[in-house]
């Protein structure tokens, strides 16, 4: 196992979290011991990320060797009552649950709001909360609302002061906004994500009756949300990218592949990076989405068709999202169409800004989904059509993948005049 802390964000002047990668057998965790540090105080060199030998680390650094033989005990102990190599998850979620601060606690006692986060998390891994629909809520879920509370607690680090629940009013939730939209920068929609969070977790709160609803009366919390500048691939684009005959190693011809099959499917890649041929029956796709539990039935393109007869055996195996868009630039790189500038425009730190990049540096596991919805929208297949295809369940959330610009709107428009005219 080999186990390396490091800083949450190392270029931010000022206090900042420090995280442990554990890595093992392939498999890597991420956990946080609840400490922060002066990134003046840190070493972080090439192959050297640790605290500064000086007096004031003294304490930190003796928590941090602690915690890591916390995972290193918790490990032994795991593999001993199972007599069995540990998965990571079983590892991380072993460690969560022995640091969490949400106990038993007296009645009447306050609630942290950095301790009841735990317990929104707790609760929804262990399905005592559970979605609108009475589903489980999914572990990418979950993931945000780690996220969200690891960004609060570093906000209660700045702010030197812990908040219970009963101290949130309109201010807190502006101050922590503050703290997203201008420390950290965040762009709009990354601001707005963890604000939502938040929100969920008041909601919770309320539920369990430990803030009542004159919070809610008093406060408000905004979710911003915008619909950014991506890209899609146009027909001609994907044409190009299925031309590519030569590959450096059999790993780049799997990612286009799979990149094509969720380009004419619409799938997301929790979806299409799994597909089988189990899932096709008489030529159509049907599954339940990883992501929402939709089911989906989807007609099965020629070009996916093609794609599975090269495999009799089945697809490869996927490379995880992270390797798939590092492979997938690569290739886009290769492509003239793919190297034309596109300026993306977003708000970050409540500022709008735009930045020139070229369309193969935009290109990752999603573009695929947004260029199906695009392209067969300007097709002029029928948008509840393709809705019942891409599982969108409004019209609003799926008109925010729809990618055409004015020029090709102004293209459908006298088309359209065109075909009244005959």
């Amino acid at each position: 196992m080999r186990f390396n802390f490091y800083l949450r964000n190392p270029k931010k002047k000022g206090r900042t979290a420090i995280y442990l990668s554990v890595t093992y057998r392939g498999e890597r965790i991420i956990l946080f011991p609840g400490e922060s540090i002066e990134t003046a105080n840190w070493i972080n060199k090439k192959g050297i990320n640790k605290p500064k030998p000086i007096s004031e680390n003294n304490g930190l650094i003796g928590r941090l060797m602690r915690f890591e033989q916390l995972v290193r005990d918790m490990y032994d102990e795991l593999q001993r009552a199972t007599n069995d190599i540990v998965p990571a998850e079983v590892l991380k979620n072993a460690i969560i649950d022995k640091i969490s601060p949400v106990a038993k606690r007296p009645d009447n006692a306050p609630v942290f709001i950095s301790d009841f986060f735990q317990t929104l998390i707790d609760d929804s891994r262990s399905k005592k909360r559970l979605c609108n629909n009475s589903k489980a809520i999914m572990e990418q879920s979950i993931q945000i609302y780690v996220t969200a509370q690891n960004h609060y607690k570093e906000f209660e680090y700045i702010q030197r002061k812990k908040y219970r629940l009963t101290d949130i009013n309109q201010k807190l939730i502006d101050d922590f906004s503050d703290y997203l939209n201008m420390n950290l920068k965040m762009a709009l929609n990354g601001s707005g994500k963890n604000m939502k969070v938040f929100k969920t977790m008041m909601n919770y709160a309320r539920k369990k009756k430990l803030i009542n609803h004159d919070i809610f009366m008093d406060s408000k919390v905004t979710v911003t949300k915008e619909s950014p500048d991506n890209i899609y691939l146009s027909e001609d684009e994907i044409k190009d990218l299925l031309e590519i005959k030569k590959f450096e190693t059999p790993l780049y011809e799997t990612v286009r592949d799979y990149f094509a099959i969720g380009c004419k499917t619409g799938l997301r890649f929790s979806d299409y990076s799994i597909l089988t041929k189990a899932k096709i029956d008489k030529g159509f796709i049907n599954l339940t989405q990883q992501k929402t539990s939709g089911k989906v039935t989807i007609p099965v393109h020629p070009i996916v068709e093609q794609i599975f007869a090269k495999y009799p055996d089945g697809l490869p195996k996927c490379p995880p999202n992270q390797v798939f868009n590092r492979y997938l630039k690569e290739m886009g790189q290769q492509l003239p169409s793919l190297n034309k500038d596109f300026e993306k425009t977003i708000t970050r730190s409540r500022k709008t800004e735009s930045k020139t990049y070229k369309k193969w540096e935009l290109l990752q596991t999603h573009t695929a989904r947004r260029s199906f919805c695009t392209n067969e929208y300007l097709s002029g297949t029928p948008t509840m059509t393709i809705m019942k295809i891409s599982g969108h369940k409004s019209e609003k959330s799926f008109m925010s993948y729809i990618k055409a610009d004015s020029l090709q709107h102004a293209m459908l428009m006298r088309d359209r005049w065109k075909s009244q005219a005959k």
